[in-house]
């Protein structure tokens, strides 16, 4: 195989395992009146277990614990977020400022608005958003005001916004900027309103979380300067990659400031959801405190991605920094014997879990190929064969399971397939992984009942994503894995050694010349090891949207099977969509996440697979 090809081991795991011997969740679609229009984008519930969501056209409805719905709020601005304090006080993250709706009244309908904050700057830019909203123990909000976006090409002037207008930019012009105060900034606002930036460097944080403990986590959106979603722990001055925030800090200076300077300050996230196989457009973060009722995870952390999954992290303190590892839950397989029910929709970006332990699943379409929805997933008391966990030890990794695994498969080096990568930090669209390398397994220690193994590596480095693969596992009753895959993100090592940037580095100025290498070695590939190669980047990248059977979505990413159109074009119109994206339907530029190689190995996989034979 050619070296510029990815290895099929940190694709296969996107493959469906063998099915497991039961089943383990249950998904239902939650009927709504067809007066609730537009998609979901916040859900709570109240102390007395209404439910309440908001919708993108700018509503608030309430469904009764006998499943009767109210409107409770309209006539508001894309409100993401809320904070349900009773079943007449409802606090709500829409693009202005921080809203509380009130009844006052009884009637079931908010009759009373006070807008509480609203200290930063707004245009008519129709990507701008306050994220949100978690509240502490003290009372305080918390969210991010995001930045706004180069896809409204109607110019803006002074006269059209709130707030101080500064076009400049920092360091690069990207398709993300920061010309009203405090967008890119994460922030907490007291319940008097008043307003205190915490940190900066947020592109688009769909999501926010805060802990049991209140650690407050925020989970990014890919792209420029951001080279994967994942969840990133924020603290009072913390600078989070995206630099076009930082024209707001107090004393910053654009004319001195460099990339390196960037990178240095950059806070690694926690744990990274590689672009690909954990999605590529994340949600809401949500902790399990439901006890025990939503299965053998409690305490863990659940995010709903755009693209049909629901990822599962779990979280460590290592030197004194949070860090952790993260699985595919739902939506990477869902074979009739791990779910059953409904499939996942597309465009899951909120959620909740019930006062019963249910996860509530809030979709919203209008990003590019999502549904508009509201799924329940509800636990069948099974326990799913699963890796639990997995914590860093001084030499390696300590997994437990949730089922007792077979002796046989636990003690077999050969079973545990560890790989590493990590980025580039740079003002493009995302990142290829860069700095791949096989990790040697050199010893596995299992427990006597088979519930944890330790492995230890050939090499441990900090600033690395570590990807176990363990399809080759069985339990005892000789049931594979349900999700045989995890990443974990190594920022730090026990001992305290780290490296700057976390889990990113710095292009080297000679690193273009590999692109034209990669896309020479093409020249000398044959054509079923170029469709092998491109296989492999089509399922890393590419089945999110267009589907394993190259179907897509409707409305969003093409479907290469049944309209033939899409593949009449030539290679070199198809290569410069995939270079440059296209924005309308949600499709990103592949260009700084790929090489060219790998940009014509995929496509010889799509034309080979999906085209005219």
């Amino acid at each position: 195989m050619k070296p510029f090809f990815r290895s099929l081991l940190l694709i296969a795991p996107l493959a469906l395992a063998a099915p497991c011997a039961h089943a383990g969740y249950r998904i239902e679609n939650i009927p709504r009146p067809a007066e609730l229009r537009g998609g979901i984008v916040g859900v709570g519930f109240s102390p007395t277990g209404t439910l309440v969501v908001t919708t993108r056209y700018g509503e608030v409805w309430m469904r009764s614990t006998t499943g009767a719905w109210r409107c409770f709020a309209r006539g508001l601005n894309e409100p993401l977020g809320l904070v349900v304090e009773s079943d007449q006080v409802v606090y709500i993250a829409h693009r202005p400022e921080l809203l509380k709706a009130t009844d006052t009244d009884g009637d079931g309908r908010a009759d009373t608005f006070d807008a509480l904050g609203g200290q930063w700057g707004i245009s008519h830019n129709y990507h701008e958003f306050f994220f949100g909203l978690r509240r502490d123990s003290a009372g305080n909000f918390l969210g991010v005001i995001s930045n706004s976006s180069s896809g409204d090409k109607l110019p803006i002037t002074p006269g059209e916004v709130r707030g101080r207008l500064d076009p400049s930019a920092v360091l690069e012009t990207t398709g993300q900027y920061s010309s009203l105060p405090w967008r890119g900034w994460a922030v907490k606002i007291a319940p008097d309103g008043n307003l205190t930036p915490l940190a900066s460097g947020f592109r688009q944080p769909n999501g926010v979380g805060l802990s049991p403990d209140g650690d407050f986590f925020v989970n990014e959106n890919q792209g420029d300067y951001k080279p994967s979603c994942g969840l990133l722990h924020v603290a009072q001055g913390d600078f989070h990659g995206h630099v076009a925030s930082l024209k707001w800090e107090p004393g910053f200076d654009a004319k001195t400031f460099t990339t390196e300077q960037a990178w240095k300050r950059y806070k690694s996230p926690a744990v990274v959801f590689p672009h690909g196989p954990m999605g590529v457009s994340g949600g809401e973060i949500l902790w399990d405190t439901t006890g025990g009722k939503f299965g053998p995870f409690a305490g863990q952390v659940f995010t709903g991605d755009y693209t049909k999954i629901v990822i599962r992290s779990t979280l460590e303190k290592v030197a004194g920094e949070w860090q952790g590892v993260c699985f595919p839950f739902l939506g990477r397989n869902e074979t009739a014997a791990y779910t059953s029910g409904e499939k996942l929709l597309a465009g899951i970006t909120r959620s909740v879990f019930a006062p019963d332990g249910s996860l509530y699943l809030g979709a919203a379409g209008g990003w590019g190929a999502g549904a508009d929805g509201l799924q329940r997933v509800v636990w069948d008391r099974e326990v799913s064969p699963e890796v639990r966990d997995v914590q860093l030890t001084d030499r390696g990794f300590r997994l437990t399971f949730t089922r007792p695994m077979s002796a046989a498969t636990l003690a077999a080096a050969a079973n545990f397939e560890v790989n590493r990568f990590r980025y580039y930090y740079h003002y493009k669209y995302g990142s290829p992984w860069v700095d791949e390398a096989r990790v040697a397994v050199t010893a596995v220690r299992p427990s006597a009942d088979g519930l944890s193994a330790e492995l230890a590596l050939a090499e441990l480095k900090p600033g690395f994503v570590y990807e176990l693969s363990l399809a080759a596992l069985r339990t005892t009753d000789n049931q594979p894995l349900a999700n045989p895959l995890g990443y974990y993100t190594a920022n730090r090592l026990l001992n305290g050694e780290r490296t700057v940037g976390g889990t990113t580095r710095l292009p080297r100025p000679d690193e273009n010349a590999g692109d034209a290498k990669a896309a020479a070695a093409v020249a000398t590939t044959s054509p079923a090891e170029l469709v092998a190669a491109g296989e492999k980047i089509y399922r890393l990248y590419c089945v999110p949207c267009h589907q394993p059977d190259g179907r897509g979505i409707p409305g969003g990413a093409a479907n290469f099977r049944d309209d033939k159109t899409r593949l009449a074009k030539s290679d070199a119109e198809l290569i410069t969509i995939i270079t440059e994206g296209v924005e309308l339907k949600g499709m990103p530029p592949f260009g700084a996440m790929t090489t060219a190689g790998q940009r014509k190995a995929v496509l010889a996989y799509i034309r080979a697979t999906f085209g005219a034979k």
